[in-house]
């Protein structure tokens, strides 16, 4: 049927449903695709009581509900025209449940789609005279329970769909009888046992997806009867074991997904009937080792993925038969070494990805069997050389990760070998040495070599990379760019020298003709030569933010095709230029001094931003010559209003951000001519009322930000010309809401947001709300709602009550209404209690915050049917105690907040069905003692907080069962001792905090990466290692304890950050750190009562960027301790015993030097003044120290910001 006969019939249908509600409706269709909308909240005779007449004359009927409100099919629908429909479209509707009947004369229908509704269960025999049956879309709805006998008579049915339901359980003779189903998807669920023989009918199945459940084991007899399977999708379940024949029925299967799974080991044997395979996925398991026989009859794989493994060591011969492989992922797995003929028969292969492993070397000859090689990853593996003849069979690479590595010199005769290479990524590797041969004789075309501390490029680097097209060297070094090192480039397109230490280009880049793209931000750029980019004609885009610019340089006015120029966060004073930028389209000029609106000379503009400057005022005509301009921020400026007639030109204005201006007042004016405009933010503007009409000139503004003023009320008619408007924040109101009567009026609203102190919600609100999808009240003051209140509101999806004390109860039948709600927050009212049911409609609910609530206790069936929940918060609820098994129907939840409560005691099992948990809140609960068993269950816990609570042991099988914790905190409790390794879960913990415990003695593992012990009574940190099992701590904070000597930190050799601050050493030794700490990034030993700094060693330590020695007893700033550490960028000495320095020499010891801290010295002004220019010559600038809030400091006179006398 054409487009017009289907509107004609739709217009008809729709007519119809306009009938009397007293009697029965009768609809008719005339057409062989029909569409209607029921509405069944308007039917008085109820959903069954409609008649349907489909009038075709021939063919059949596809039937479309979409649109509709409906409980569930009308019985009359198929028992009338049962011979007619063979496509019944109800996707979307509200279905809550489907029942046999309503289908026992639907003889035709060939395709049923029920998808996204409120289905709970599929009955026995539902479609057993829909004989017809294809196809059936199920997916995305609450099925709970399907009947062993759901789909009896569905003999023809080839696909079915049942993802992202709530199944369990799989009756075994649930899909008996499918002869000729190809399909079947049974994804996301919470199926956790496959019974055998469950799919022995399933003779003509190809693809079954059983992802993103919780299967925890396969048998041998799992998937028997499927003998054409090509596509197993197992993906994302538990599984731990794999019976050695489980796949062996499965003689035909090309894909095996098998990834975020629980696999520690696999048999032998366990693919040996797969020949046909092309693609097995083991990624994201726990295995470890892989029997050299794993693969010998998967001769046809041609992608294995088995990155985030633990794998230490991969058989010579695992790999002999896959002579078709293709790509080969080995990433993020513990392999120390490749042995040279490990790749000795893989001739097809194309990428060969190794990033995020242990191979510190790499035998030359490994990669020469390798002949088809296009892209080796070797990322983030520790590697300190590539020389060797490391590639030199591999002429087919085209593309080269070395990033993160420790590559130091890069020689010439590296890359020899692949003669086709052209994408080379280093970055983060500390280069020290450059052969300006390196690159020779290829041809690349994009080179990165970001933060490798690069401080002179050979000049003959580039000169045979014509070809080059990006070039990024972003964070190093360079102090400018060499035009004859640079001249070679003459077909770059992208050029990236942010972060770097470029004072000035001159016409370096005069042969960069053919630039599109060029990245100066983060250098020390005062000015830029007039004719600094004259040669630049193509160049589109251009970023200088974060320099050191007084004004827009004339350098830029003579870019003929510049449409993106960001400078901010410079010291420019004017947006106005001499001329030229007509080309501009977005222009960035935040965190400025501008203190003026200057644009004519950019009548291109599309996107302005002037945020963060001082503009105080805007004068008549400043943007007449910008009539392009679609968004415009002028935020935290010094804006007063009302600004009538500013912004007339801008009748194409779509966004306009005011916030944090001290307007006080806008009028009618103030908008005039802004009739595009749809998005207005008037946050913190010191507004104090909203006349009726005065957004009338932008009757399409969609969305509208009043937060942070002081409005008494919105009347009737403030808002009454915003038809269009879907978006309304009025946060943080100054004032309490006196009247709202203007936001009831709002009808196309998707999103309001209300806050302010004890208001009162208008009864009808939401009644004319019918597409709200969000909706967050804070500080009202209702003790009930209307029963009512959001029955029009069934789309929304965010709802948020918060801080209204009045609010003591929650009505069972609260949420009937909101059935599709996905966020929930209540805190911090005054619930005491919670009905068993009350959650049970938000099936889909996937946040749930209820902290701050008087409760105490809670019902075990509480969360019985909230099976989404991904994050629940009970923070501060007055718990005592929890009943086992209110979390078991959480299968999905991911972070739990049990923190500020009175659980002193945890039941084992309590945690038990939690198998997503990845975070656990339990500090501050006077929690005594942990019984073994209580975390049994959660394997992938992965962050545990039990700070605040009385703990003074742990029992050594506690967290025994996790697969590796991130993070664990034991901070405030009552340890003494604390002997990690006695532990089982020493091998396990990444990042332990133990702050606050009085503790004398700590033993750790060699395996921890980081640990916090402040306030402690420590003078000592034992540690078990050796050269095959040395310290890999790389962050340690140990603040107030009793350290007598710096000495006992240099054993944490892979140390990069050390707080070591109120101690009580009197000695630092530079040198120590020099030879001692080579990897050392920030070290702060203030207030240890230091006397001395001194260094006897001559090496220096290069990674050092902040040193932080203020408040000791240093009589002196013996700077030439300090040449050892010359790449430190952040130096703070306040608050010692001496009140001068040597700024100059202080300069040059630290020559990449950028701030230094001066606080808690009693400073002559005079003094401090004289530290200006050379500080400003050098860019260094003063720091602070963050002060806490009502502890701030004050001084009768500063100088910068620094306190003098």
């Amino acid at each position: 049927m054409g487009s017009i006969a289907r509107s004609i019939a739709m217009a008809v249908l729709l007519c119809l449903v306009g009938a009397s509600l007293t009697e029965d409706m009768q609809y008719e269709c005339l057409e062989n695709e029909c569409e209607l909308v029921l509405r069944e909240d308007e039917m008085a005779g109820g959903i069954h009581a409609i008649r349907f007449t489909l009038s075709v004359e021939k063919g059949f009927v596809e039937f479309n509900l979409g649109r509709s409100r409906i409980s569930t099919i009308p019985n009359p629908l198929f028992a009338a025209n049962g011979n007619k429909i063979d496509v019944l479209d109800a996707s979307e509707v509200d279905l809550q449940y489907v029942a046999p009947e309503t289908f026992a004369n639907a003889s035709v229908l060939r395709i049923l789609r029920v998808q996204q509704n409120r289905i709970s269960v599929l009955p026995n025999y539902l479609l057993a005279n829909a004989t017809s049956l294809t196809r059936l879309n199920a997916g995305s709805n609450r099925i709970v329970d399907v009947g062993e006998f759901a789909f009896q008579g569905l003999q023809n049915v080839k696909e079915l769909r049942l993802s992202r339901n709530k199944i369990r359980n799989l009756p075994r003779k649930l899909f008996a009888g499918l002869v000729k189903l190809t399909d079947l998807n049974i994804d996301r669920n919470r199926i956790v046992d496959l019974g055998d023989g469950l799919f022995e009918n399933l003779a003509e199945l190809n693809e079954l997806y059983l992802s993103f459940n919780y299967i925890e084991k396969l048998s041998n007899n799992a998937f028997i009867g499927m003998p054409l399977l090509k596509k197993l999708a197992l993906q994302n379940n538990r599984i731990s074991t794999i019976e050695g024949n489980a796949f062996k029925p499965l003689a035909k299967l090309k894909n095996l997904w098998l990834q975020s799974n629980d696999l520690k080991v696999l048999a032998p044997e366990m693919f040996s009937s797969l020949s046909l395979l092309t693609d097995l996925d083991l990624s994201q398991n726990s295995l470890t080792d892989l029997p050299k026989e794993l693969f010998r009859y998967t001769i046809s794989l041609e992608e294995l993925k088995m990155k985030n493994n633990s794998i230490e060591q991969l058989d010579d011969d695992l790999f002999n038969n896959l002579q078709k492989l293709e790509e080969l992922e080995l990433e993020n797995n513990n392999l120390q070494s490749l042995n040279g003929t490990l790749f000795k028969n893989l001739r097809k292969l194309d990428t060969l990805l190794l990033e995020s492993n242990s191979i510190a070397t790499i035998e030359p000859g490994t990669f020469d069997q390798l002949k088809s090689l296009q892209v080796l990853d070797l990322n983030d593996n520790g590697l300190t050389s590539i020389e060797g003849g490391l590639f030199r069979k591999n002429k087919n690479i085209e593309k080269l990760f070395l990033n993160n590595n420790n590559i130091g010199i890069l020689k010439a005769g590296s890359l020899d070998g692949m003669t086709k290479l052209e994408e080379i990524y280093m970055d983060n590797n500390e280069i020290q040495s450059i052969d300006g041969n390196f690159l020779q004789p290829l041809q690349i075309k994009i080179l990165s070599l970001d933060d490798c501390g690069i401080k002179m490029i050979p000049k003959s680097f580039f000169s045979t990379q014509q070809s080059l097209r990006t070039l990024s060297l972003k964070g190093n070094k360079l102090t400018h760019v060499d035009a004859e090192t640079f001249g070679p480039l003459t077909r770059l397109k992208n050029l990236d020298l942010s972060k770097n230490r470029i004072r000035n280009i001159s016409t370096s880049l005069a042969n960069f003709s053919h630039l599109d793209l060029l990245d100066l931000s983060d250098n020390f750029i005062r000015e830029l030569p007039d004719n600094a980019f004259s040669k630049l004609k193509r160049l589109t885009k251009l970023n200088i933010n974060n320099n050191y610019l007084e004004a827009i340089p004339k350098a830029v006015t003579v870019l003929p095709k510049l449409s993106f120029l960001t400078l901010e966060n410079n010291k420019i004073k004017s947006s106005a230029t001499e001329g030229g930028l007509t080309s501009v389209q977005e222009l960035y000029l935040s965190d400025n001094e501008i203190t003026s609106v200057d644009i004519k000379q950019y009548t291109n503009l599309d996107e302005l931003y002037l945020g963060n400057n001082r503009i105080e005022s805007i004068l008549n005509g400043s943007f007449s010559a910008s009539t392009h301009l679609t968004t415009l921020d002028l935020s935290g400026n010094w804006l007063v209003g009302p600004l009538e007639r500013s912004f007339s030109a801008l009748w194409k204005l779509r966004s306009l951000d005011l916030d944090n201006n001290p307007l006080g007042i806008v009028t009618l004016e103030t908008f005039s001519g802004l009739e595009s405009l749809d998005d207005l933010s008037l946050k913190n503007t010191s507004l104090t009322k909203i006349d009726t009409n005065l957004f009338g000139v932008s009757p399409s503004l969609e969305k509208l930000d009043l937060s942070e003023n002081k409005f008494p009320a919105f009347n009737l008619g403030a808002l009454y010309h915003f038809k269009r408007l879907r978006e309304l924040y009025i946060n943080g109101n100054g004032a309490s809401f006196e009247d709202l009567s203007g936001v009831e009026t709002i009808e196309a609203i998707k999103a309001i947001s209300l806050s302010a102190e004890n208001w009162d919600v208008p009864s009808d609100l939401l009644r004319n709300k019918e597409i709200l999808k969000e909706l967050y009240m804070q500080g009202p003051r209702f003790n009930s709602l209307p029963a009512d209140f959001m029955n029009r509101t069934r789309e929304l999806k965010k709802l948020s009550i918060s801080d209204n004390k009045n609010f003591k109860m929650l009505p069972s039948t609260f949420f009937e209404d909101v059935p599709y709600l996905v966020e929930l927050t209540l805190s911090n009212n005054s619930l005491s209690a919670l009905k068993p049911g009350v959650f049970d409609p938000l099936v889909l609910l996937e946040l749930l915050d209820i902290s701050d609530n008087p409760l105490v206790t809670l019902d075990k069936e509480l969360f019985a049917k909230t099976y989404s929940l991904k994050d629940l918060i009970l923070r501060n609820t007055n718990l005592t105690v929890l009943p086992l098994g209110i979390f078991d129907s959480l299968d999905d939840l991911a972070t739990l907040d049990l923190s500020e409560n009175h659980l002193s005691a945890l039941p084992t099992g309590i945690f038990r069905k939690l198998y997503s948990l990845v975070t656990l809140l339990l500090d501050k609960n006077g929690i005594v003692q942990l019984a073994p068993g209580v975390f049994d269950g959660v394997s992938g816990l992965k962050n545990i907080l039990l700070g605040h609570n009385e703990l003074s042991s742990l029992h050594p099988e506690l967290f025994s069962n996790m697969r590796q914790i991130d993070g664990l905190d034991l901070s405030h409790n009552k340890f003494v001792s604390f002997d990690l390794t006695a532990t089982g879960f020493q091998n396990t913990v990444l990042v332990l905090g133990l702050d606050s415990n009085g503790l004398t003695s700590l033993k750790i593992s060699p395996t921890l990466e980081g640990l916090s012990v402040d306030d402690n009574k420590l003078s000592s940190i034992e540690v078990d290692q050796s050269e095959d099992s040395f310290s890999i701590l790389t962050q340690l904070s140990a603040a107030r304890n009793r350290f007598t000597n710096f000495d006992s930190f240099v054993k944490f050799r892979a140390l990069n950050f050390l707080d070591a601050s109120f101690n009580d050493f009197t000695e630092l030794d530079a040198g120590l750190i020099s030879t001692q700490l080579q990897a050392l990034r920030e070290l702060n030993v203030s207030d240890c009562s230091l006397r001395l700094i001194k260094s006897d060693e001559n090496r220096q330590q290069t990674t050092l960027t902040h040193l932080d020695i203020s408040n000791n007893n240093l009589t002196s700033l013996e700077i030439g301790a300090l040449s050892t550490l010359p790449s430190l960028q952040s130096f703070v000495f306040g608050g010692n015993l001496f009140d001068s320095f040597a700024i100059s020499n202080l300069i040059t010891t630290l020559p990449e030097l950028r701030n230094i801290g001066l606080e808690g010295t009693q400073w002559k002004c005079e003094f401090i003044r004289s530290l200006e220019t050379p500080m400003q010559e050098s860019f260094v600038s003063y720091s602070f120290k963050p002060q806490e809030e009502g502890n701030q400091k004050t001084c009768a006179k500063d100088f910068n910001g620094v306190c003098c006398v």
